[in-house]
């Protein structure tokens, strides 16, 4: 039934371009017609297939990377600087952007369709935004923290550290709450109601579209905008006091807060790329705004839904390179963390390997001992007394 029906339907002059035209096939079709149109509208083409694998990579990768960066800071408690615990509270935020965020949405834009429950839906979207609030915060804290180390280099104690990554958590929490509170899962509009499929259903908001927009906007001004500007600003006001303490300390403390400053334009440009096509892509959708659809433009529909989620993905799997790896002291204290650890499983199996010996040689001892044992008792009659065995 299905083969027939898309036979007819791709024979036709050109495959349908217009939205009206093709709702009015849609409406057209049998209730069995339909499921089946539906059933192959949603399977992945071999593009987004390819997105699939990469988006997996990506996850993987990230997943390593920034569980690494967590060992070893919290396995070594001499690197708990005001640095170090803010790049731990940014992995710890990333791998919770890679488990929460990427896997639900890669399925829910390749299947078209949300499979889970209204209360997951909820769920899900809180997790979501609390761990990419926690991850834009944290690195406005790295910011401050680096242009702390250029213009105010004096130390921070490890409990305000500790505060502020707790006032972090909260308040990207209570950001998180207005938009689950709305969710619900809808169909699509080209979903029959007579028919209970769970195909073509997502996890939207239930408010009206102009409340969306005005949503979408104000949340790119706060969550993009203005860290930009805040953390460009930082960077600008770093550069304007080294250049004029210059001459006033040490070639060894000048090079020290130049690297500072590069880190943190490094932050500035990733921070940029990484999030500005998906805040675009948000609003455009917001206003409903894409391409008209037909044969032409379907790799270009592909890339503007995918690209935008690949940028932000990638901040979250590569700033444990960028921003830890890349460090030399950060580089030394993980390899001493693995060699610290290959050492004391090396211990270990010596250790097990010494039981197991003196095991051994205690149970042939006691074998040989009750060999004697057994002599002496045959001729015990012949008048030799008893002996010790140890």
């Amino acid at each position: 039934m299905a083969s027939t029906m898309f036979e007819d339907y791709s024979s036709t002059p050109s495959l349908i371009t217009e939205i009206d035209e093709l709702e009015a096939y849609i409406q057209s079709l049998s209730d069995d017609d339909y499921v089946d149109f539906i059933a192959d509208f949603l399977k992945p083409t071999p593009l987004e297939m390819g997105f699939v694998v990469i988006f997996f990579i990506l996850m993987v990768v990230g997943i390593i990377g920034n569980s690494l960066v967590v060992y070893v800071v919290v396995s070594n408690r001499h690197m708990w600087s005001s640095m170090n615990l803010f790049l731990t509270n940014l992995a710890v935020s990333d791998l919770l952007v890679l488990i929460f965020c990427l896997p639900p949405t890669v399925i829910n834009d390749i299947t078209k369709s949300f499979w889970f429950s209204g209360t997951f839906c909820k769920a899900i979207v809180f997790c979501q935004n609390t761990s990419v609030y926690v991850s834009i915060l944290t690195l406005i804290c790295v910011s401050f923290e680096r242009w702390r180390a250029v213009c105010s280099p004096l130390a921070i104690a490890r409990w305000r550290t500790f505060h502020v990554i707790l006032f972090v958590w909260t308040l990207a929490g209570f950001l998180s709450i207005p938009e689950p509170i709305t969710l619900t899962i809808r169909p699509h509009d080209y979903a029959r109601k007579n028919l209970t499929i769970i195909w073509g259903t997502s996890c939207k908001e239930s408010w009206s579209d102009n409340f969306q927009q005005k949503y979408q906007l104000v949340q790119t001004l706060v969550l993009f905008i203005m860290p930009l500007i805040l953390i460009s600003g930082l960077c600008v006001h770093m550069t304007i006091i080294l250049q004029r303490k210059a001459l006033q300390i040490g070639e060894r403390q000048l090079r020290n807060r130049k690297k500072a400053i590069k880190m943190l334009v490094m932050v500035v440009l990733i921070f940029a790329i990484s999030y500005l096509p998906v805040h675009l892509h948000n609003i455009a959708t917001s206003f409903n705004y894409s391409p008209p659809i037909s044969e032409n433009n379907l790799t270009l529909i592909a890339f503007r839904k995918f690209i935008p989620r690949f940028m932000s993905y990638s901040a979250s799997s590569l700033n444990p390179i960028l921003y830890n790896f890349m460090s030399e002291k950060f580089r030394k204290e993980f390899r001493r963390a693995c060699c610290c650890g290959a050492v004391a499983a090396k211990r270990r199996r010596r250790h097990y390997w010494l039981e197991q010996q003196q095991t051994a040689s205690m149970g042939s001892a006691r074998g040989r001992c009750n060999a004697h044992s057994l002599r002496y008792n045959s001729i015990s009659t012949a008048g030799i007394g008893p002996q010790q065995c140890f």
